[in-house]
């Protein structure tokens, strides 16, 4: 499996594919606020480059044989917005968690916030050396945990 992360050309070129894709196999998990901060994503955010603070965005992609097995996003070290969503038929076998740790090389700081009720994602994120700092009410009014690295 090949994990790269975007440039803004090729962000520009993918946004429509990976857009479907979330919606696809994001098993209605994705906050609105995650996607509407991905459908915001404007090229030049992700040319940025990393800040002295981390404040960049990212995304990630993970290619198996040609076809796109999962997409990791994240704005402002995660603060804006953390997503992952991984093709069913690729669940469980590391692919979001090395998705992750690409975020983190390339932001600095990485953030994210997982419901109580999602232990898979929560096991996604303790794979990807994040700690679970903090537990608060989330969007959905569910309890939520705050990963950090």
């Amino acid at each position: 499996m090949q994990v790269k992360l975007l440039s803004p050309s090729q962000w520009s070129a993918s946004k429509e594919k990976i857009t479907r894709f979330l919606y696809r196999h994001g098993d209605s998990r994705i906050t609105h606020g995650g996607l509407a901060a991905l459908n915001a994503l404007t090229p030049s955010r992700l040319a940025a480059g990393r800040s002295a603070d981390g404040a960049a965005a990212a995304v990630a992609v993970a290619i198996e044989h040609g076809r796109l097995a999962a997409v990791a996003f994240a704005e402002d070290g995660g603060e804006r917005a953390c997503l992952v969503v991984v093709s069913p038929e690729f669940r469980g076998q590391g692919t979001g968690s090395a998705l992750l740790r690409a975020l983190h090389r390339r932001l600095g700081r990485l953030t994210c916030s997982v419901a109580s009720d999602n232990a898979s994602s929560m096991n996604m994120c303790f794979r990807a050396g994040m700690k679970a700092v903090s537990l608060h009410n989330g969007p959905t009014g569910k309890p939520t945990l705050r990963f950090e690295r």
